[in-house]
């Protein structure tokens, strides 16, 4: 059997006396698409970042596509990610002045391609993303939703086999939201395994599996004890 693409068993972090995390088991098999989802302060972000390598728990093992993140160093924690993980926050994080074209090209600036391959690769990402029109578009020339399409394909130019999204639609109107959870869809069904970390409860019933997080606590995962049920929520 392949191994699952992210491999949580009894994962803690505590921060000083804070414990944001504890004993979270989470797998994640290829080609999946979920939901993490809880309310602020619910540990969700905390595996989000343990999850995408981000920062190393402070007890129990995590393995990210077969690799046990404790036996790597951090030179090799970044190349993982780098590789392996495509990161989508609520925040667009897109530099001022720049055109989409390269603002995507950017992220394979150190994967040692030359600026017109990675401008050809770009192209090509946000023609699949719907954006073929707006290459040379800067971020205050783009709507809302467009600004997060630009930053999904930064995220999966390189094609990594996980794509972590982070409120992927918190800062956008309901119709924006919708075009970004299609796309994201439109990812999972080519392949990618898509996590996203919502506090949407609809986001996350719309869904095939979601995560429940509550007080640093997994609480209740679909995939283990099927539909959630009305007495388990938010």
């Amino acid at each position: 059997m392949t191994a699952p693409v992210v491999h949580l068993a009894k994962v803690s972090k505590a921060y000083g006396e804070v414990l944001a995390l504890a004993d979270a088991d989470l797998h994640v098999q290829r080609g999946e698409l979920l939901a993490v989802v809880g309310p602020s302060g619910s540990g969700k972000s905390t595996m989000l970042n343990i999850i995408g390598t981000l920062s190393r728990p402070t007890g129990g093992t995590v393995q990210i596509d077969g690799h046990d993140i404790a036996e790597l160093s951090d030179r090799e924690l970044s190349a993982l990610r780098a590789g392996t993980i495509g990161f989508v926050f609520q925040q667009f994080h897109l530099t001022p002045g720049v055109a989409a074209l390269d603002a995507v090209a950017d992220g394979l600036l150190y994967s040692g391609l030359g600026l017109r391959e990675r401008r050809r690769r770009a192209e090509s990402t946000l023609r699949r993303v719907g954006l073929g029109h707006r290459l040379h578009n800067q971020p205050h020339q783009l709507s809302g939703g467009e600004k997060q399409r630009v930053a999904i394909a930064r995220a999966v130019m390189g094609d990594p086999p996980l794509l972590l999204a982070d409120e992927p639609t918190g800062a956008l109107d309901s119709r924006s939201g919708a075009t970004v959870m299609d796309l994201l869809h439109e990812l999972h069904s080519a392949g990618t395994t898509v996590v996203i970390i919502t506090h949407d409860r609809d986001i996350a019933a719309s869904l095939p599996r979601a995560v429940h997080v509550r007080d640093g606590r997994i609480e209740y995962d679909t995939a283990v004890t099927g539909p959630a049920h009305d007495e388990v929520g938010i």
